[in-house]
């Protein structure tokens, strides 16, 4: 399935929930730019063509973007972003890096909804994306016109804590599952691991 399919799914599962149960409930918009860390549990042996290559065994930064749709009873939904960069392993063959992606439909149970402080657990569904500007196996450089995409989600937990009425700080741990199988230039990308977030955020209620 392509990523036009995905972020039409995505698009659709968003509607469904704006237009069909915020008519009959009533909630607040929550906006929350997010800045964190990402660690991959597998980054060897990934794929172009029958190549096998490498990332950096290391933890990163990443920014993100999370918008909410709060209802009374504390159930939330709506979608998240976030991105940071891999180091492909520099060898004769192997050299640059790949800007990776995550986009996601979420649905989220925030706990004590009216209180000072609120946990919180979540699910998303979406797909994750790869620009590479490296060498693999042979050249995949195309300037950031292309990119490698397919399916994945996370679940993730964490709370708010509220300092006014309208601001709040965010702690969010997050696991995510990446497995994109897809052509870029004229390699077949494959790529599986999953991977643990850390990340602080600002919550702004609207």
């Amino acid at each position: 399935m392509t990523l036009q399919r995905y972020l039409y799914l995505l698009t659709l599962f968003i509607s469904f929930f704006c237009f069909n149960i915020t008519s009959s409930m009533a909630g607040e918009h929550i906006l929350i730019p997010k800045l964190g860390a990402v660690n991959w549990d597998d980054n060897s042996n990934h794929r172009a063509n029958n190549d096998p290559f490498d990332f950096e065994d290391e933890t990163v930064v990443a920014y993100g973007f999370k918008y909410l749709y709060k209802l009374d009873n504390g159930f939330a939904f709506g979608a998240e972003i976030f991105t940071y960069e891999k180091q492909i392993v520099s060898t004769a063959n192997n050299n640059g890096d790949a800007l990776t992606s995550h986009i996601y439909g979420v649905v989220e149970k925030i706990f004590n909804p009216e209180g000072s402080f609120k946990p919180f657990v979540g699910i998303g569904v979406g797909a994750s994306s790869m620009i590479f500007d490296a060498n693999v196996n042979g050249k995949i450089d195309d300037g950031y016109n292309d990119f490698a995409a397919d399916f994945s989600y996370q679940i993730y937990t964490g709370a708010e804590v509220k300092l006014t009425d309208k601001i709040g700080v965010s702690l969010e741990y997050k696991y995510f599952d990446i497995d994109i199988s897809d052509d870029i230039d004229d390699r077949h990308i494959n790529i599986e691991s999953d991977g643990h977030a850390l990340f602080v955020g600002v919550a702004i209620h609207i």
